[in-house]
């Protein structure tokens, strides 16, 4: 009797269980390699722990932040000052990360049992952003070893580890950032709107913690509108033969399952979720200070003390009546930028670009944190930062959606560029070149597998 299955649905039938075996295994040999990323991460960020456990001199910011939670609790005055409680309020400072110590403070009730916790904290919102690291790689990019790397090189970036002791917002923003970033994919690829209010909360969340990314919550749908108009201009060279580039066939994919998803309903979701985290400070602000304000009153200082190029006559010609003074700060940062592009364009053009970049980049932070810590982080830091600038520019080349990832990631770096340099600052754009690090390689290593396989035997 003769088979009605075709030879090729036969051969297809007996194949897929062998198949899906191999996914199986591959799947499982990721989630081994990930697990043993993460014990390494929650590892190294104890050993820090331990070794930071008893210290408990703080200064500047860890001191200004600790000294203004116990005021928030034992006082009800929300107010950031230098080295002394404020004894009023104000809004230098965003709130959400204050509120995250002082909630510490108070359930615990003693101040320096509060800064162990918090470190304690740090370590695993530390190690959680290792594993939000790999989820995004792994839906962004659909690539195992991408993701797992990108796990790999956030569980040991020295200043990663060594900020998970210290009392900053960098942990917390972080995390915020990535879980952003993450549910961002599922936002745009359903379109649902219950996700979308939950992207917007997260944003909020952030923004709570570092206002920095503000300017950029509108980034993504211009991503969305210029993805679309692009597959509108490109639907009939990639119904051609011999044009499916990968750069084209991503961004047909992505416009594709983006095409019956509402922006305006999307944009609109996004901005009640994040409006509601928003909502209480602005009213607070209203009501305490008698103005409406947006974020933080606290930009001046470092946007003044950012137009010295290479910090030559720092600061010497501020008044005394300026300091303290956001508005007068800002105001006279705008006229020393100003009249600097006038008189010497090309310094401050160098300054304002090349020059904070290079400051920004010279080392990592935190690296003289510990006894014979500086030496070793430089190693990691420069070890990751050149191969992830190369794949930061490959890796954008070769995909839409690649490239609009890093140009976030740039942005982030423009609005850097505007205030003082400083290596802190480049906390979270280490985040894109890692990945970009993390791609290269990946790239490298599935390349030279290619290549092996090919060679006869």
């Amino acid at each position: 009797m003769t088979s009605i299955i075709p030879k090729a649905a036969k051969y297809s039938i007996t194949k897929l269980p062998e198949a899906d075996m191999v996914s199986k295994k591959l799947n499982r040999k990721t989630l081994i390699f990930l697990i043993l990323i993460i014990m390494l991460a929650i590892g190294l960020r104890s050993v820090v722990f331990l070794k930071q456990m008893n210290n408990m001199n703080l200064s500047y910011d860890p001191k200004n932040y600790w000294i203004m939670s116990h005021q928030m609790v034992d006082d009800g005055i929300y107010g950031y000052a230098y080295d002394i409680p404020s004894g009023e309020s104000n809004a230098r400072v965003m709130p959400g990360y204050p509120l995250f110590l002082a909630a510490v403070y108070k359930i615990l009730g003693d101040k320096y049992l509060q800064i162990t916790a918090v470190r304690l904290l740090q370590v695993i919102i530390s190690t959680l952003s290792v594993l939000l690291g790999f989820l995004f790689a792994k839906k962004a990019f659909k690539n195992d070893l991408t993701a797992l790397l990108t796990a790999l090189f956030m569980a040991i970036y020295p200043t990663y580890v060594l900020s998970t002791v210290m009392l900053l917002t960098e942990t917390l923003a972080l995390f915020t950032m990535i879980l952003y970033f993450y549910l961002c994919l599922y936002a745009f690829e359903s379109g649902k709107k219950a996700i979308n209010l939950i992207t917007g909360i997260a944003f909020g969340a952030h923004l709570m913690i570092r206002p920095a990314l503000l300017p950029l919550f509108i980034f993504p749908f211009i991503f969305a509108l210029i993805s679309r108009a692009d597959h509108h201009s490109e639907r009939n060279s990639l119904s051609e033969p011999n044009c499916h580039s990968e750069r084209s066939e991503e961004s047909s994919r992505f416009t594709i399952s983006q095409k019956n998803r509402p922006l305006a309903s999307m944009f609109l979701s996004q901005l009640i979720g994040l409006v509601l985290v928003m909502a209480p400070w602005w009213i607070r602000n209203i009501i305490s200070l008698g103005s409406f304000i947006l974020t933080a009153e606290g930009s001046g200082n470092p946007f003044l003390a950012g137009t010295y190029p290479y910090f030559q006559d720092y600061m010497l010609d501020v008044a005394e009546e300026m300091r303290g003074d956001n508005d007068l700060q800002m105001a006279y940062g705008l006229k020393r930028l100003i009249n600097g592009l006038k008189t010497d364009f090309w310094l401050y053009f160098k300054w304002f670009t090349i020059g904070k970049t290079a400051y920004i980049f010279h080392e990592p932070y935190l690296s003289r944190l510990l006894i014979n810590s500086e030496v070793p982080s430089r190693i990691i830091h420069f070890s990751i930062l050149i191969p992830g600038v190369m794949g930061s520019i490959f890796h954008a080349a070769k995909s839409i959606k690649s490239f609009w990832f890093y140009f976030y990631g740039l942005a982030i770096l423009g609005l850097q560029l505007m205030f003082v340099p400083d290596p802190r600052f480049a906390y979270l754009i280490l985040f894109f070149i890692i990945v970009g690090a993390a791609h290269l390689i990946s790239y490298i290593a599935e390349f030279i597998k290619g290549r092996y396989r090919k060679i006869p035997r």
